[in-house]
């Protein structure tokens, strides 16, 4: 089995310390130096994703006000709308009920007007009518007959002249 040889061991004790000096000296800082970079390294990276994550939530804090914004914008743009044509609308009745009142208006007095004109017309044909009675009445002396006759005359004209 194993037999331990003291000069076997001691040699072996030597070669293992001078391995360890000769690793401390060369390559312990190396690795040092190394596992210091990377730390490093990380610690910036660590550092750049803090102020990534806090550059988006300034950005998704942004996003949201102008989102905000854009929305009220967008309600107050409806609502001057609504109000526009809710006016228009309001004037145009409003147009169209002065119209109206203007055309009755127009014509009431055209009514009036022609209404004139008919008696006036109407007044004309009566005195001619009267006058021509008369004046056949001057002419001629009347009996009852005559006189009779003549009522007619006078009668049918002025209901030819209602009838037109």
């Amino acid at each position: 089995m194993f037999k331990a040889e003291p000069g076997l061991i001691i040699w072996t004790l030597i070669s293992f310390f001078l391995l360890l000096i000769l690793l401390a000296k060369l390559a312990y800082p190396q690795i040092l130096k190394g596992l210091k970079k990377r730390e490093e390294t990380i610690q910036q990276q660590l550092e750049e994703a803090r102020k990534t994550k806090q550059e988006a939530a300034t950005l998704l804090e942004d996003y949201k006000r102008q989102l905000t914004e854009a929305r009220a914008e967008a309600q107050k743009v409806i609502n001057e709308g609504k109000e526009l044509g809710e006016n228009m609308r309001k004037e145009v009745i409003q147009k169209a009920q002065q119209e109206s009142n203007q055309i009755v208006k127009r014509a009431q007095e055209e009514i009036e007007l022609q209404k004139q004109k008919a008696i006036l017309e109407l007044q004309e044909k009566i005195a001619d009518l009267s006058i021509m009675a008369a004046s056949k009445v001057i002419n001629k002396s009347l009996n009852m007959e005559d006189h009779r006759r003549l009522v007619e005359e006078y009668v049918s004209k002025v209901g030819e002249l209602y009838g037109k």
